[in-house]
């Protein structure tokens, strides 16, 4: 017996109405054909599927998304601002500074996997709340701190609890958006971070010059608790991926220590030596633990970290220009916020300023990218965005002692503009064919590499410069020394954005976007690409198709 086979149909708004008016008769047609057509553009906006929040609730999605991403980024960006007069109270050197930045990006690295994945069991609203206590508490606390050591341990806390707040605020913006509402509204999720490393410098220099370092710290806590009793009102949280089995501590374990290992060797690098034998023990061991991090996850019953995800379009090459466009910009923050305090003599307050157009700019550009991301594609704009930073890092690469803010600005504006251009397209290349029940863990794996990127980056540009100007930052003054250093870690960064942009143009796939249908034309075929944003179809039994020599046998048979 032969089995009729099925294929899906995309109906147009006219063809619905029709089959709903053949199927309920005369008196429904009206009612059918004002669903059908009021059904489309909400779909367009929320995306597809029955679960999908109303516009309102959408609003307040990505509005308390925004907001919570701005409190995380904007934790490291005025930390750095406030560094010099921090380590000077609390007798912290260069390492030391560093440990203040790198910890609580690399609690949340390690942790934000772990984040993501809880996100996914247990639903992104929950593990959104509780993020925002953990981050909310400790912060509190470190604004107490009494000691540099107490500092960094509670910096460790709040990335903790940034790790549980990052991927669930993502996950929850993604769950709300697909398609071009999507995109968009990743653009703006992305120009609120830009916003927040352009406003990060600026307000940490104002709380520092007028109420001290620690009120960096204390302003989370008001921040914090609006948030968490406006989501505890208006969040609702999409329904958690099924459990397959219990949770893969050794992964969350493994993957921790090679992290560990990894950013240890890189901030100790210059203290060690790069020909220390001990050096390189700590970097045989993250490759080791990365190996094994690989190894369990294959055979783990339910992995911390699905490696299938890897085989999706974009995922693996945009995580990975995740990682190098953060390592650039945070290691330009850091360590132009310490020339223009310690070399060029600058106030916390003038330094902020100096430093606010480079991402100023990228916050005004990162919406615009969002929009002209299905238009022109994200591998042009992503490539375009990492070859203009690599030339504004070139021209910053001759930093002196007398040049001051005002020769920094158009090597600062020229990477603005490419960062801008770069950061929401790699958002919307990395995530846009993940399934909505992988999202947590997807949203957690491109934050864990991100956070890679900004330790590592300033781990290693900081290594350059001691190399050149092993000085006590906090008893004297730098000179040229310091500066050359400096150039040279430009040197460095520009290349690193320049493979980037190669890896972009090489890697990103953009989706085909089919041309628009012209009346009275048939629609195409509906897309099957994985992640792709669903269409509205049913299934029908296609007409049988006849050959030329079945006819002619029927002809005959007739005829006898």
């Amino acid at each position: 017996m032969n089995v009729p086979r099925l294929y899906p149909v995309r109906f147009t708004t006219a063809s619905r109405s029709a089959a709903a008016a053949q199927v309920r008769g005369p008196d429904r047609r009206a009612a059918c054909a004002g669903r059908a057509s009021s059904a489309v553009p909400a779909r367009l906006e929320a995306g597809a599927g029955t679960a999908s929040p109303g516009a309102d609730r959408r609003r307040w999605v990505l509005a308390i998304v925004s907001v919570a991403w701005f409190l995380v980024l904007i934790d490291d960006t005025a930390v750095i601002i406030a560094l010099p007069p921090l380590g000077r109270e609390l007798g912290l050197g260069l390492a030391g500074l560093e440990w203040v930045v790198n910890l609580y990006t690399l609690t949340f690295a390690v942790l934000t996997l772990c984040g993501g994945m809880l996100a996914d069991r247990y639903g992104s609203r929950p593990v959104f709340l509780a993020g925002l206590v953990a981050f909310t508490g400790f912060s509190l606390a470190a604004g107490l701190s009494p000691s540099g050591g107490a500092l960094v341990g509670l910096r460790a806390g709040q990335g903790a609890g940034a790790a549980l707040l990052g991927p669930a605020s993502l996950a929850l913006l993604l769950t709300a958006f697909t398609g071009t509402a999507r995109a968009l509204a990743l653009g703006v999720w992305s120009g609120v971070g830009a916003a927040a490393l352009a406003g990060g410098p600026l307000l940490g220099a104002v709380l520092t010059d007028g109420f001290g370092w620690r009120s960096i710290f204390l302003v989370n806590v008001p921040l914090g608790a609006v948030i968490w009793f406006v989501a505890r009102r208006t969040l609702h949280s999409p329904p958690p991926a099924p459990r397959r089995g219990p949770v893969d501590v050794a992964g969350v374990l493994v993957s921790a220590a090679g992290l560990s290992a990894l950013i240890f060797a890189f901030t100790r690098a210059n203290e060690y030596g790069w020909t220390s034998p001990r050096l390189w023990a700590m970097l045989a061991a993250a490759v080791a633990a990365l190996a094994a991090f690989i190894w369990i996850e294959r055979r783990a019953a339910a992995p911390l970290l699905d490696l299938s995800l890897f085989r999706r379009p974009n995922f693996l090459a945009g995580n990975l220009l995740g990682m190098v466009s953060l390592a650039v910009m945070c290691s330009v923050f850091f360590f132009l916020s310490l020339y223009l305090q310690l070399a060029a003599g600058s106030t916390p307050i003038q330094a902020g300023l100096a430093l606010l157009p480079l991402t100023l700019l990228g916050a005004a550009v990162a919406p615009a990218a969002g929009w002209l991301v299905p238009r022109l594609g994200a591998r042009t704009l992503i490539g375009t965005g990492l070859a203009l930073t690599a030339a504004g890092l070139v021209l910053l690469t001759g930093i002196a002692p007398d040049w001051g803010a005002a020769r920094l600005q158009p090597g600062l504006l020229t990477a603005g503009l490419g960062l801008g251009l770069a950061t929401a397209p790699i958002t919307t290349a990395t995530l846009g064919h993940i399934p909505d029940q992988h999202s947590g863990i997807a949203s957690g794996a491109l934050n864990a590499f991100r956070m890679i990127g900004l330790s590592l980056g300033i781990a290693v540009m900081g290594a350059i410069t001691a190399a050149h100007w092993p000085g006590d930052l906090v008893r004297t003054r730098p000179g040229t020394a310091f500066t050359t250093g400096i150039g040279h870690g430009f040197w460095i960064n520009a290349a690193i954005a320049l493979a980037g942009a190669a890896l972009a143009i090489a890697a990103i796939r953009t989706p085909h976007r089919p041309r628009a249908t012209a009346p009275g034309e048939e629609p195409a075929a509906a897309d099957t690409t994985p992640g792709a944003p669903s269409c509205d179809c049913e299934w029908r039994t296609p007409a049988p198709q006849h050959s030329a020599q079945s006819l002619t046998r029927g002809r005959r048979g007739r005829g006898r």
